[in-house]
């Protein structure tokens, strides 16, 4: 009775993987730079997610600090980035040929470590002296792999024998950050699967065998950020953490971490973002990624940030603009008390989601919905059947 079912479930979880494709992906590297750029060893990764009715724009860049600029236009418009100017910063020296609806971005700041003499994860209770920064523009960047079609791209990044000429400082080991383009809503492979759409870029950061602060014994390791939000500086992003009844795809989390922009109103009393950053908080300390090899992600207050770097390619497109952007800055720290720290494996992680709009909302998959259907659905068909005996069995009697 059973077998003939299985086949129409994975028909059904066939047809619903790929009606969600709304958008095609075309990519390119260093878009029309030349033989300059692979001569500097530079890269800026362009992939264009194109809708029925409109065009996001991703420059996934690291030239200077790992960044992401994030544009929605309409289907004709193009970028132009004047690569002489852009290699030197000066503002404004990436364009589209439309003003975009909407731009967001979001960089990684500073690299921190942090010697966690309590042992409870938190940098906000150290002491200055005791906090190492790390300048992401200080690594060597080079791109591991790269894969592109229409409906998936992945960059692979490594960021190796950091040195900071300044302050006299090097640390062997790796920053690996793969990012991921989708043309669907799906969860990731990747643990902790976090559940992506085709608005979005998922962003995977790992830290491995990246040498620690010599003085430090009890060394932790997690970064600053910078958000940009194309709107009004008057109105704060906002934090929260949901929850999920459901802990199928990340066993042991039933937690979703969520940072948006400012809500504005659309039609008839609903509101929704502009973009938002999300993540479960949840580092894993070994590349197997279980339950076993977990540990926490520690958030921290979004605080108002004035100007943008020029190290970044935020600053290339937004240049001194400061009336109708938002700024903010938040702090990411991994571990937790008890997990032996950095150095008992020289492994973390933290993945997460760069979109546009409002983030989606977790579901029951179809197995879920499917165990449960047999698990209530069967004891109330026992106790019907049974019912029904029992009526034919009294009305013989009668």
């Amino acid at each position: 009775m059973w077998e003939w079912k299985y086949p129409l479930v994975i028909f059904i979880l066939l047809v619903n993987s790929c009606s969600g494709s709304r958008r095609t992906l075309y990519s390119e590297l260093n878009p029309g730079c030349g033989g300059k750029c692979a001569e500097l060893n530079v890269t800026t990764f362009y992939l264009r997610a194109e809708g029925p009715t409109d065009t996001l724009h991703y420059l996934w860049d690291f030239v200077q600090r790992p960044a992401i600029l994030l544009a929605i236009t309409s289907n004709s418009a193009k970028l132009n980035v004047s690569w002489d100017d852009y290699l030197i910063n000066v503002p404004k020296s990436i364009r589209f040929t439309e003003e975009p609806e909407y731009t967001f971005g979001v960089s990684i700041e500073k690299v921190l470590e942090f010697d966690d003499t309590n042992d409870n994860g938190h940098v906000d209770t150290v002491l200055d002296q005791n906090i190492n920064v790390l300048n992401p523009e200080n690594f060597r960047w080079s791109r591991k792999s790269q894969q592109s079609n229409d409906k998936f791209v992945e960059l692979h990044m490594n960021g190796e024998n950091y040195s900071d000429t300044v302050k006299n400082i090097t640390r062997r080991g790796n920053i690996r950050v793969v990012l991921n383009g989708f043309c669907t809503l799906e969860h990731s492979d990747v643990m902790p699967h976090m559940l992506h759409s085709e608005n979005s870029t998922q962003v995977d950061f790992i830290l491995e065998n990246l040498e620690t602060n010599k003085t430090f014994t009890k060394s932790r390791f997690g970064m600053e950020l910078l958000v940009v939000s194309q709107e009004s500086p008057l109105v704060r992003m906002s934090i929260d953490a949901k929850k999920s009844l459901d802990d199928e795809h990340t066993p042991g989390i039933f937690e979703v971490v969520e940072l948006r922009t400012p809500w504005k109103m659309i039609n008839k009393g609903m509101e929704e973002a502009e973009a938002y950053l999300q993540w479960r908080p949840v580092s894993y300390t070994t590349s197997h990624r279980d339950v076993t090899s977990s540990t926490d992600v520690i958030h921290y207050q979004l605080r108002n940030c004035s100007n943008i770097d020029k190290k970044s390619i935020l600053y290339a497109y937004y240049g001194d603009q400061r009336n109708d952007l938002l700024m903010e800055k938040i702090n990411i720290t991994i571990g937790s008390s008890g997990d032996g720290f950095y150095t008992k494996t020289n492994y973390s992680t933290w993945t997460f989601i760069v979109g546009y709009g409002t983030p989606p909302d977790e579901q029951f998959s179809y197995l879920v919905i499917m165990i449960i259907s047999i698990g209530v659905g069967l004891p109330m068909l026992i106790m019907s059947v049974a019912a029904f005996y029992a009526c034919i069995r009294r009305l013989r009697n009668s």
